[in-house]
């Protein structure tokens, strides 16, 4: 699994923020501060399933990465969610093979694809892409439905050297996905930006105001949400840096959540963040701090009275959090 793919967008993958909101349980507050209407509480029953429905937006295991999960009829658009879609819409080649009209899918059902260009052979800002699916099934385990729509908001640099800079927004509306018999809907925009001007390294921010999504009828919907995901391709394995910040609420937690970044996670290659804490702060000031101690183990640092001291501790592991969210 590549970096794209352990990351969000969708998640995978911000501005330059929060430089240290704190960690360890020291009663720091995200600013602004927060709106504590419909805030979840969290307990010690509740907290490996709280930090996994954070975990899932924050490394693209969950609902969102499954919704910007797919390929498009263009390119080699596949499975790496929205960051995948604006790298290979970065390439000129690419955005250039997106034709208007109405195709069959490599299965079943179709997708109308409606270009909007100034310049059909030189991409430039202002620039629609609209693909409206079909009950489309490309043979990749899947099924798509809605419509997804993908603006160019910015274009800086050269692009046949590498070293460039493209805006995009996405726009989905009743947009829908069906895999081993689970569908996930969203409707929302999400803006992505792409930055390779510093060699070596891509930096791709990726933000929303307000996204509703549900699977399999569990509405859950995130907002204010901001990514940045740096990939450093000078060292082997390739390091990926990823700083946070969204409120998410959903059932399965009993509400919201806010969730800050108190220390940017890191990886490397493959794996699951080494480092990084990520503080998620709920109702009362209940708070709970995921520190990710190597790339399999995990702690969840809980304040249950919401005093800013930590009441306790739970020594668990990546995969842990992540299957407590899912048995949800």
């Amino acid at each position: 699994m590549d970096f794209a793919r352990r990351f969000f967008l969708p998640a995978a993958l911000a501005v330059q923020f929060l430089a240290a909101c704190g960690g360890g349980g020291n009663g720091s507050e995200p600013s602004p501060p927060i709106d504590r209407v419909g805030l979840a509480q969290i307990t010690k029953q509740n907290a490996p399933t709280v930090a996994g429905v954070v975990a899932e937006v924050a490394l693209e295991e969950g609902v969102f990465g499954a919704l910007l999960n797919q390929g498009l009829p263009f390119g080699a658009i596949g499975s790496n969610g929205a960051v995948t879609v604006a790298a290979k819409l970065a390439s000129p080649a690419t955005l250039l093979s997106a034709t208007s009209g109405l195709a069959p899918c490599a299965v079943s059902g179709t997708v109308d694809v409606v270009v909007t260009a100034a310049n059909p052979q030189v991409p430039s800002i202002g620039d629609r892409y609209e693909f409206i699916f079909e009950a489309c099934d490309n043979g990749t385990g899947t099924v798509t439905g809605g419509s997804l729509a993908i603006t160019i908001t910015a274009l800086g640099g050269d692009f046949a050297s590498g070293s460039f800079l493209i805006g995009m927004g996405l726009e989905l509306t009743a947009f829908q996905v069906t895999e081993d018999g689970e569908t996930s809907m969203a409707s929302g925009s999400v803006s992505v930006e792409i930055d390779t001007t510093v060699p070596s390294v891509t930096t791709i921010t990726v933000s929303t105001s307000a996204l509703a999504a549900n699977k399999d009828g569990a509405a859950e919907a995130i907002s204010d949400l901001t990514i940045s995901i740096s990939q450093n391709e000078s060292v082997f394995p390739v390091s990926v840096t990823v700083d946070t910040s969204f409120r998410i609420s959903s059932p399965r937690i009993g509400g919201d959540v806010i969730v800050t970044t108190a220390l940017a996670l890191q990886s490397t290659g493959e794996e699951y963040p080494f480092v990084g804490e990520l503080r998620i702060t709920a109702n009362d000031n209940t708070a709970l701090v995921l520190i990710a101690l190597d790339s399999n183990t995990v702690r969840l640092e809980l304040d249950l009275d919401g005093d800013g001291a930590t009441d306790d501790v739970i020594e668990t592991t990546w995969d842990e959090i992540l299957a407590a969210a899912a048995a949800a």
